[in-house]
């Protein structure tokens, strides 16, 4: 059993939603494979690359993976993203929330260090092979570099919020279904 779904479809549950050209959902293994611009959103944080596969488990997300020119964005205030690429991107998460995200292959980093009062204090811009990012309750908490590292940390002074963008950066929240009633519209 399974269903495929094409043209403009949109995917809506209160922890993750999705767009993407074509879907195919296997009943089998409760695999969502979304194809041709996919993007999936999660809270803050959207991932898109050029296939991406959304693992579930009892209607929840348990498992993502993203393939070439995985790019995921996460908003820390309106014109400040924390962001990331690579080749492939897989995130985890926990009672639909997303909890850990792996980029492998060629990854590219740009986050906003903040103090305790969540005003910026630097940006972070690093390369390395494999990128883990760590969540609590869908924010940022840590990024763990991992072999092959480079990076500048830059005070926020010297680079504002909106010049800090990785090539391919885009925000298409614009796209994101809101409410289960913005999938009939």
């Amino acid at each position: 059993r399974y269903f495929e779904a094409y043209r403009n479809v949109q995917v809506f549950s209160d922890s993750v939603q999705s767009v993407s050209d074509s879907l195919f959902y296997s009943f089998k293994d409760s695999v969502f494979q979304l194809f041709q611009n996919p993007v999936v959103w999660s809270r803050k944080s959207q991932i898109t690359g050029d296939t991406i596969y959304m693992f579930t488990r009892n209607k929840k997300p348990q498992y993502v993976k993203a393939w070439e020119r995985s790019f995921m964005v996460s908003e820390v205030q309106p014109g400040a993203y924390n962001q990331i690429r690579s080749s492939r991107m897989d995130g985890y998460f926990i009672d639909g929330v997303l909890d850990s995200v792996r980029a492998r292959g060629a990854a590219q980093s740009v986050y906003f260090i903040q103090d305790r009062d969540s005003a910026f204090t630097s940006v972070n811009q690093t390369e390395s092979d494999v990128i883990d990012l760590y969540f609590t309750k869908g924010d940022l908490q840590r990024v763990v570099l991992r072999s092959s590292v480079k990076g500048t940390v830059y005070p926020i002074r010297q680079k504002p919020p909106g010049e800090m963008r990785l090539e391919n950066f885009q925000w298409r929240e614009e796209l994101r279904p809101k409410t289960k009633y913005d999938l009939f519209e």
